[in-house]
């Protein structure tokens, strides 16, 4: 795996040890589910594993097949809005972005059996995909620091390059900066300097504008084929096996220049970038089954088997030179490709479930994931690899999902409420919670239906600029990811 350290590598939690390469940090973002679906699903805050008979509850406990007694057909397009609120050294910028998607299209084809001799009341497939998890997000926060990302350039240049020749700089990173001229080596001994980073060794008033943005877009869905049945109204099981897919692109920029207390000799400033497009598929296999001991309650448990993605990433940096008198530089590196594999971890889910006769449905599902037991490889199994799975076992670690949610029925209307609780996957910050908060309606005749529902999902962090000893200064980010879902169903 790459060099780690800046821009993209710096959306981590607070603790500098975190990381030693983003892939780590990737592997954790896109181990991660946040389900999406139904609005029915949505609704109820994604707890559906003892109830079924809805499609988005398939990737949950897909024993919920069962529990069809008619053949489905869902489509749910739905619309996210994603908004950062972040406070860095005092200065707070608000930054949001909007999505347009598809959450759920699914067909399901129920097979009633009660004439048959035996004691399986129905037998169903299904066929579709869900959203797992949405991967948008613009984050952006800005502040006058007293600390530059140039000190760790710098620094590196002179650690890389021996001899200290331009041609030993990591082509990613400190080579840009000297061919954009922003960095340069001393006539006497070769020692790569910036005017920067001489001004924050040798002032103690030294002082520049910062400011970080942060662009990611993408998904990850599964396509799945789910099959199941319903012995003697008291047993649903079922499976499904499938195709998950992602797309993950990444933008950051770190821009720093002077300010107006602080003039920097030659340079105004210097922005740095990197970019990133990661695409790649899985497979899955997921089982469940959900026990009726009375006809008011209903017991579910499932497993989902670890994904197993195989993924490509194409990246490349560039810099900008901003000075006083001379044109502004730029400098790109040539578009990299790697290759490599994603395992995620294991996933337990227990729920309990009431029906209360024809008045209200009640669910509550935990589901458990050990993050440390995330895997990744590549074909020459390089010492970047084993590092960064040793650094996964180091920073990560088990969580805890509680779903809870509620549907209440008013004749041909339905009320819905619900939440979500997981615990920080993070061993060194275990303040890294994310609350969901969701509600719905709902309106159903026998043979249509149509749901809408609103989520917010709500995570707060700390997040460093770039990960550097003498760099104390961390934005304090308050996420929500909103949610709008529509579903239009068919009953046959």
């Amino acid at each position: 795996m790459k060099k780690f350290f800046l821009i993209v590598a710096a959306v981590i939690v607070y603790s500098f040890a975190f990381s030693q390469s983003n892939y780590v940090d990737d592997a954790l973002k896109l181990s991660t589910n946040n389900y999406g679906g139904t609005a029915r699903f949505v609704g109820m805050g994604g707890a559906f594993g003892a109830l079924g008979g809805d499609f988005s509850s398939l990737s949950i406990n897909p024993a919920g097949i069962g529990v069809y007694r008619s053949s489905e057909l869902v489509f749910s397009p739905g619309l996210s809005y994603n908004s950062n609120s972040a406070t860095y050294i005092a200065n707070k910028i608000d930054d949001s972005g909007y999505d347009l998607n598809i959450n759920n299209l699914g067909f399901v084809a129920a097979y009633d059996l009660e004439e048959a001799d035996t004691r399986w009341v129905n037998f169903n497939v299904g066929i579709g995909f869900n959203r797992t998890n949405d991967l948008n997000d613009n984050l952006m926060f800005e502040g006058v620091n007293n600390s530059s990302l140039m000190e760790v350039f710098v620094d590196f240049a002179n650690q890389e390059a021996t001899p200290l020749t331009p041609n030993d700089l990591n082509g990613m990173y400190e080579y840009l900066l000297w061919d954009a001229y922003i960095i340069d080596t001393t006539e006497a001994n070769g020692v790569f300097f910036n005017q920067i980073n001489d001004e924050a060794w040798n002032n103690s008033n030294f002082e520049i504008n910062q400011r970080k943005i942060l662009r990611t877009e993408g998904a990850t869905n599964e396509f799945n084929i789910s099959f199941g049945g319903n012995y003697a109204n008291k047993l649903y099981v079922g499976a499904n096996i499938g195709i998950t897919w992602l797309n993950y692109d990444q933008y950051s920029s770190h821009y720093e220049y002077e300010t107006s207390d602080d003039q920097i000799a030659y340079m105004n400033g210097f922005d740095f970038r990197e970019h990133s497009k990661t695409n790649g598929t899985g497979f899955l296999f997921k089982a469940g089954a959900i026990f009726k001991p009375e006809d008011f309650i209903r017991i579910g448990a499932a497993i989902h088997l670890p994904t197993f993605y195989t993924l490509t990433k194409e990246y490349y940096n560039d810099v900008y030179g901003y000075f006083d008198s001379n044109p502004d530089s730029y400098s790109s590196s040539e578009k990299q490709k790697y290759e490599y594999r994603l395992q995620t971890p294991l996933r337990l889910i227990g729920s309990l479930g009431f029906q209360i006769g024809k008045i209200a449905l009640i669910d509550v599902d935990y589901e458990y994931a050990d993050y440390s037991s995330i895997k990744l490889d590549d074909d020459f199994n390089s010492v970047g690899v084993i590092t960064d799975n040793n650094t996964i076992k180091d920073v990560y670690k088990n969580t805890h999902n509680l779903r809870g949610g509620v549907e209440f029925r008013l004749g041909s209307l339905y009320l819905r409420g619900g939440g979500a609780y997981s615990t920080s996957p993070y061993t060194y910050n275990k303040d890294f919670n994310t609350i969901t908060y969701s509600g719905g309606l709902g309106y159903r005749e026998k043979n249509y239906f149509i749901d809408v529902a609103f989520s917010q999902t709500r995570t707060d962090y700390l997040i460093s600029a770039y990960n550097w000893e003498y760099n104390n200064a961390v934005a304090d980010v308050k996420n929500k990811l909103n949610r709008f879902i529509l579903t239009f169903g068919l009953k046959f």
